[in-house]
């Protein structure tokens, strides 16, 4: 028995008119079967790469996700950079204005410690340096400490004088957030020397002013004792206490000294003081006499003239009058008078203290 033939497909390929034709035959499910394993073929290659797609996908988003936390912490590493530095700059610039302000206030306590400086060396330069020797001398105790930085303070007048320069460093600036604040910590540090600086110069000028104050009132106390020669000759006809009257011969208290001189010498205060008294007297002749601190009076008699009015206000050394021979006087002559509280004291005692 024979068995019957599988049905085939035949495929016919003609190249061209005047080539042969090729013929095949196929059978029905090789028909069927070539295109199922294709699609398959096809499928198992798109499944491939949707596997591998998947997998480089994830890859690429594990990359993702740490290069964006690299980049995050770089971001707030850069934000905390930035905010040191903006800090350092404000510290800085807070630190600057600091400087800037204590520099002015250090320029106008040098310019004012210049003009004390100035007057001081002026009043010494016109009654010497014995003024502040004598002044530390008779000062009490509780100011010897103000006197001893007198004359700690006196040799750095000069380096601290109005007309010294302040020069200033130059400082490199850089935008590091450490020499930020270096620099920052430098104006600090600047701030509290020129701080240490206002306090010296503010001692300085607190012990200048005592001592000027001292010196001023010493000076005063001192111009204050009729202590200057009266005229210009020195040579005494008569001293203090009793003689012999020249016009009775008796025993009498002479109340001053007499100082022999020409008609017509000056007559010079003693000291300062105020004319409370000017007059004639037919005993004492023209005369004159000044009030003085203390109690004391200066009184000058004989005089051939006057020049001075009640009520006047004269210096040591001032010329007052003329020495002549008015009133009860044997010749040219000064009569010159001391009183304390209205009690004749020695001359001599006080004039022996001028040079």
């Amino acid at each position: 028995m024979k068995r019957a033939r599988k049905p085939t497909w035949s495929f016919v390929v003609m190249r061209g008119a005047d080539k042969s034709v090729k013929q095949f035959s196929v059978s029905k499910r090789s028909v069927i079967v070539a295109p199922v394993a294709a699609i398959l073929a096809i499928t198992g290659c798109v499944a491939g790469l949707q596997l591998k797609a998947a997998y480089e996908l994830k890859h690429l988003k594990e990359q993702l996700t740490s290069q964006s936390a690299q980049f995050t912490q770089t971001i707030t590493g850069m934000d905390r950079v930035i905010a040191g530095k903006d800090e350092a700059i404000v510290s800085l610039q807070q630190e600057i204005l600091s400087l800037s302000r204590q520099a002015n206030e250090m320029k106008d306590k040098m310019d004012e410690l210049g003009q004390l400086e100035i007057k001081l060396k002026l009043f010494i330069e016109k009654y010497g340096g014995s003024v502040m020797e004598t002044t530390n001398d008779t000062a009490d105790d509780d100011n010897s400490a103000s006197n001893a930085a007198a004359k700690q303070n006196r040799g750095s007048v000069r380096a601290l004088s109005a007309n010294t320069p302040i020069t200033a460093r130059p400082v490199t600036y850089s935008t590091s957030p450490n020499n930020m604040m270096g620099i920052a910590s430098l104006a600090q540090t600047t701030s509290l020397d020129l701080q240490a600086l206002s306090e010296m110069v503010d001692s300085m000028e607190v012990s200048m002013e005592q001592t000027l104050k001292q010196a001023q009132n010493k000076r005063m106390t001192v111009d204050a004792l009729p202590s200057y020669w009266p005229t210009r000759s020195k040579q005494l006809t008569s001293s203090f206490g009793y003689r012999s009257d020249p016009f009775t011969g008796r025993a009498t208290f002479h109340a001053g000294i007499d100082i022999n001189g020409n008609s017509g010498d000056a007559v010079f205060s003693a000291a300062d003081g105020t004319i409370s008294e000017v007059s004639f007297d037919s005993q004492l002749g023209n005369y004159i006499i000044i009030d003085h601190l203390g109690g004391l009076q200066s009184a000058y008699m004989h005089l051939k003239q006057t020049d001075a009015k009640e009520g006047d206000i004269v210096v040591r050394g001032e010329k007052i009058g003329q020495l002549g021979s008015s009133g009860r006087s044997t010749g040219p002559h000064l009569h010159f008078q001391i009183m304390q509280k209205n009690e004749p004291v020695n001359p001599l005692k006080y004039l022996a203290q001028h040079s």
